[in-house]
């Protein structure tokens, strides 16, 4: 990127992880007063993405040795987070009970759901759009954006199975309900392995 439109990313970003932050305070309050640990665990993911926001505005005009350590520090806070993430998916997987089952009720549920979907897809687009550039720190806050987002997804997946049971009762779903995280919770892993695969073949001198 251009170093005057690589100046005006980092302003965005800057602000953008501002509203990361609230964001995690948000959910993180949300999942303590509903003792929600799916709530909890997406705020954990936020406060990444805030991390992995700042990472980038400190090192979106540093050297390519500098953005590849940044890069590092991005593939480590993936692999903790996915590790803390797939933690809480065999804990569900094994039926133990360590949270209240959240309800997603009311406008305020409503718009929150509409909320992380609409983050969820943007996060996608933006992916996407980050793999066609060479700068290792703007696909690193890309693909730290889009993990935080799959945890998202999942809260979407857990208001959905809700609503589908609350109106008719199907086989299988509370099956799904269980091993659709762990999909999520692989695929993170898959993530966090590449980029750490990314790292290491990253060239500094180029």
């Amino acid at each position: 990127m251009a170093k005057a439109k690589t100046s005006k990313v980092r302003r965005n970003t800057l602000f953008s992880a501002i509203i990361s932050f609230f964001s995690f305070a948000y959910k993180f309050a949300l999942g303590i007063y509903g003792r929600s640990l799916v709530l909890i665990i997406a705020s954990i993911s936020t406060l990444l993405l805030f991390i992995a926001k700042v990472v980038f505005v400190k090192n979106a005009l540093a050297t390519r040795a500098e953005k590849k350590r940044a890069y590092f520090i991005m593939a480590m806070t993936a692999i903790i987070y996915s590790a803390i993430f797939i933690l809480f998916v065999v804990l569900k997987v094994a039926g133990i009970d360590i949270t209240k089952k959240n309800n997603f009720e009311g406008w305020l549920g409503i718009l929150f759901i509409l909320f992380v979907m609409v983050m969820f897809v943007l996060s996608v687009i933006n992916l996407k759009g980050a793999y066609e550039k060479a700068d290792l720190v703007y696909i690193g806050l890309k693909e730290m954006t889009f993990i935080s987002a799959l945890t998202d997804l999942v809260i979407i997946e857990a208001f959905l199975v809700q609503v589908i049971q609350y109106y008719i009762e199907i086989p299988g779903l509370s099956i799904l309900d269980k091993y659709f995280p762990l999909a999520i919770g692989v695929f993170m892993v898959v993530m966090s392995v590449r980029m750490i695969i990314r790292f290491k073949e990253y060239d500094t001198q180029s």
